[in-house]
């Protein structure tokens, strides 16, 4: 008995065939489309449990009918896969548009079975869960801060990553499914306020609180601090949070950005 079934949009066969086989060593059937009329034929009268969507057929893109799909699927994971042209900037382009898209994972061709693999294990966990806690990524270089956020909010039923730098956060963790990101603005490399713009512009669905330092007596340091939260906020970023703050003052904040995150608040 098959563990899924994935429908796969190819427009090379030989590529198709290939995928239909890993999918098969995993375990999975595989419903095989040449084109987006076929997909959209298949989603009217079949039931799959992952779609997995190449960009580029023919002249068409396929992430402009991204919206159509989701429609028909009834909120069926999505993953998009791309050679994206010649070079890796083109490929990592792609990509980003892709996720842009809403894709809820991405992957470059050529892969091996085992990045695929990866994906079936995300959707089994997506499948099996009996409802999805909210995801909330903390990315600071103090640890303390970290401990402190991730137990307030662990409390509040928050499923919780953490990450040092911006960096380490974009190759660890798997941003397509955090719901917030509440960061650092100071930190080593990246830093927050080009992360937050990165996070804003590659995954828009995401709700970001932006953290500075305490308030100090120096007004230069002062100034400093208010022009970083006025950059983070002009990069994307929902809400504002300054250090130390208390556990209750935190979920408080986090409670109203998930609820309306149209609205910037300052806290």
């Amino acid at each position: 008995m098959s563990a899924g079934t994935v429908l796969v949009l190819e427009d090379s066969r030989t590529q198709a065939q290939l995928i239909s086989k890993m999918m098969e060593k995993l375990g999975w059937s595989t419903l095989l489309c040449f084109d987006h009329d076929a997909v959209f034929e298949a989603l009217r009268h079949r039931t799959v449990d992952l779609m997995l969507l190449d960009v580029y057929i023919g002249t068409e893109n396929t992430l402009m009918l991204m919206p159509d799909f989701r429609k028909l699927s009834a909120g069926v994971p999505i993953a998009v896969m791309s050679a994206g042209g010649a070079g890796g900037q083109v490929l990592k382009a792609t990509l980003n548009m892709a996720r842009r898209a809403q894709a809820d994972f991405v992957i470059g061709k050529p892969f091996a079975i085992s990045d695929i693999k990866a994906i079936i294990d995300k959707v089994n966990i997506l499948r099996n869960a009996p409802q999805r806690s909210r995801h909330i990524l903390v990315i600071d270089n103090s640890g303390t801060t970290r401990k402190l956020v991730a137990s307030t909010l662990s409390k509040e039923g928050y499923q919780i990553s953490e990450a040092q730098t911006v960096e380490e956060a974009f190759v660890r963790i798997d941003i397509a499914h955090v719901d917030m990101i509440i960061t650092d603005i100071f930190m080593p490399g990246m830093g927050g306020i080009e992360g937050i713009s990165v996070i804003h512009d590659t995954w828009p669905p995401a709700r970001i609180i932006a953290m500075s330092g305490e308030d100090s007596v120096d007004s230069a340091q002062k100034h400093e601090k208010a022009s970083a939260l006025k950059q983070a906020v002009n990069n994307g970023a929902n809400a504002s949070l300054t250090k130390p703050f208390r556990p209750i003052d935190l979920a408080q904040l986090v409670d109203k950005v998930f609820s309306d995150s149209a609205l910037l608040i300052e806290g």
